[in-house]
């Protein structure tokens, strides 16, 4: 059957699919870019690796990174060399254990090398192996049928290397039980939280204290610089106003680009939906299609299409009567895009078959392909010709205002900016951490620029998708520390929540050693009027914790506690909390014993992946291995 397939496959098949398999007899690895005079990369117990193998892997590597990263993989000349040692490694143990599958007395005969090839699904069409499909998979990654065989057959030996090595895995049900439960406990915690923002009323600020800590703390109130502008501004809305287009121009346009005016053939459909899987038994087809056509039968006794797929419809859209809408071709999968565009209007379908089921398509409209009359996009040519003016008109009006106030001094900018007939806005001092230019708005062009000219300097900010401006810095304020009566109210507030934060630290503290004393969790909350929050129930999942955030550290020390114990005061954002555990559970619901046999595979395979690399290990440290000069380079 082997010569069968060579002489006669051919085939598609999708390069994903087929990449894993490439993946699969490539085993780990792969090897390098740089091209070598050498024949030989390495020896492992007197036996060669091929630099063309190396080569061939290496490449087979790196782009399998560069697909995983979609293409922005670009590693610096260290991580090249990890991938070369990557690959040269890979096919070191390929061939260790290759020569331990001979040791074991394991083999591959011609008929499980067909068979194995024959289930492969990147072969198969309908369920069953296909010739084409095998022909055109090997030729499109340049493979003869001789080279994947060899190859594939290697992968089964190695494969039953794993095999004898995994048996003898062995695993405990205590092993099961761990990681069931974390996959599947949940926890819920009392939490006495302590935040700053509570205490900052009842702490007592004194000026003594305060002016201590201004002292110390003076640098944190430096005022920025600030700065004034007067700006002329060129408002788009009224360049848009200014451009002219001619009737001839839309027309111009209009019979230029007639392929971006047409519009496809559709059709406005409803349609009654019997679910029924794509690889459904035929005895379900069966019961679905007698379920359709009772249907189909009240459709041709008159019944109202709507109501009846509000009735019977399996679909999303039986809420509304079965309505699709309008859709062109190409918009449905093909057996129902096929029935619906050959109904005319009116028509209802026999059932068809799709893959989510068994439908009757009703085609309600139909509308023709064509291409839209211009009284229709007159409109819209108009908006879009007058935007792609802008910016050549922008230009213009900006080298008119440059040219007109280039030779003014400071004192004459706005008067001269306002004869030209635009809008000069004159502001207060503003910094740039404020993110606004005052009366002008957010622009991050015009703040950024602001802050870098000279004061008395002219300079422009063009952008033809927003104002655009003509500004001058009028005068500038140093960055400087103020005294205290500048800012005394910023000082105030920050010093309120540096002794709210001291006073909650304090509380946490007493709060910690009364818990350490025997006092219940409870007891503490009530002696500082302070009541707990329930969390309610949470897995450990990625470490959300219900009222407090994600953490994924802090959620593991939670569900380390054991029953009625509590934390310390732990510190998370700007204050405290300390949590208590109030009830645990693990409900495992109808499909508990499926869930334990799925772990009980998870942790038996990760043992045998483990022994596996273990062995591979073993058999490095006893193997000869040779890696001949400037190969890794």
């Amino acid at each position: 059957m082997l010569r069968m397939m060579r002489n006669n496959a051919k085939s598609w098949v999708v390069k994903f699919v087929f990449g894993v398999i490439i993946v699969v007899f490539s085993f780990w690895g792969v090897g390098s870019m740089k091209a070598k005079q050498m024949t030989i990369a390495a020896t492992v117990n007197g036996e060669s690796i091929e630099r063309k193998a190396l080569d061939k892997s290496f490449r087979d590597l790196w782009r399998r990174y560069q697909e995983q990263s979609k293409g922005k993989f670009n590693p610096d000349e260290a991580r090249s060399r990890q991938i070369k040692q990557e690959a040269l490694n890979g096919l070191v143990d390929r061939r260790l254990l290759l020569n331990e599958a001979d040791r074991l007395g394991l083999s591959v005969g011609e008929d499980e090398l067909q068979q194995k090839i024959a289930s492969l699904g990147a072969f198969q069409r309908d369920g069953r192996f296909d010739q084409e499909a095998y022909r055109r998979a090997l030729s499109y990654n340049r493979l003869t049928p001789a080279q994947f065989e060899n190859d594939f057959q290697e992968d089964i030996l190695i494969e039953k290397v794993r095999t004898v090595i995994g048996d003898g895995a062995k695993i405990v049900p205590e092993e099961v039980d761990i990681l069931l439960r974390q996959q599947r406990e949940e926890i819920a915690v009392d939490l006495l939280k302590l935040s700053p923002v509570d205490y900052l009323a009842s702490v007592e600020v004194d000026a003594a204290g305060l002016e201590k800590f201004f002292t110390e703390k003076r640098e944190n109130f430096r005022i920025p610089e600030q700065r004034k502008i007067a700006a002329l501004v060129i408002e788009r809305s009224k360049l848009l106003k200014d451009v002219f287009v001619s009737e001839a121009q839309i027309s111009e346009f209009y019979q230029g680009n007639l392929e971006k005016f047409k519009v496809q053939e559709e059709v406005k459909a409803r349609h009654i939906l019997i679910k029924v899987a794509a690889d459904a038994s035929p005895e379900e087809v069966e019961k679905a299609r007698s379920e359709i056509v009772a249907v189909l039968v009240e459709v041709k006794a008159g019944g109202d299409f709507a109501e009846l797929a509000k009735k019977y419809s399996q679909g999303p859209s039986n809420s509304r009567g079965g309505d699709l809408g309008w859709f062109g071709r190409g918009a449905m999968v093909k057996p129902f895009d096929e029935a619906v565009f050959s109904l005319t209007p009116g028509d209802v379908s026999d059932p068809v078959r799709t893959q989510f089921g068994l439908h009757l398509i009703k085609n309600e409209e139909y509308r023709e392909a064509r291409t839209k009359d211009l009284s229709e996009v007159k409109a819209d040519i108009e908006k879009n010709l007058r935007s792609d003016a802008v910016p050549g008109l922008l230009e213009k009006r900006v080298d008119e205002v440059v040219a007109a106030l280039a030779a003014v001094d400071q004192e004459a900018f706005v008067e001269q900016g306002r004869k030209l007939g635009y809008m000069v806005v004159e502001t207060d001092f503003f910094k740039q951490q404020d993110g606004i230019v005052p009366n002008l708005g957010r622009d991050q062009a015009l703040l950024a620029e602001i802050f870098k000219v000279e004061t008395g300097k002219a300079v422009k900010v063009v952008n033809p998708s927003r104002n655009s401006y003509y500004f001058m810095v009028t005068e500038l304020k140093e960055s400087y520390l103020p005294e205290i009566a500048e800012v005394e109210k910023a000082v105030e507030k920050a010093y309120r929540l540096e002794l709210a934060r001291a006073e909650v630290k304090r509380i946490s503290e007493k709060l910690s050693l009364a818990l350490a004393g025997g006092q219940s969790l409870d007891e503490a909350a009530s002696g500082i009027g302070v009541k707990l929050v329930d969390s309610g129930f949470f897995g450990r999942g990625r470490g959300e914790i219900p009222k407090l955030g994600n953490d994924p550290q802090l959620s593991q020390q939670l569900f380390a506690l054991t029953d009625g114990q509590t934390t310390s005061a732990l510190p998370y954002r700007d204050g405290f909390f300390i949590a208590g555990l109030k009830e645990r559970r693990l409900e495992l619901g109808n499909d508990g014993e499926k869930l334990k046999a799925d772990i009980h595979q998870q942790v038996l395979q990760y043992k045998r992946y483990r022994m596996m690399d273990e062995f591979v290990m073993a058999l490095r440290q006893e193997a000869d291995i040779k890696v001949m000069a400037g190969v890794l380079e």
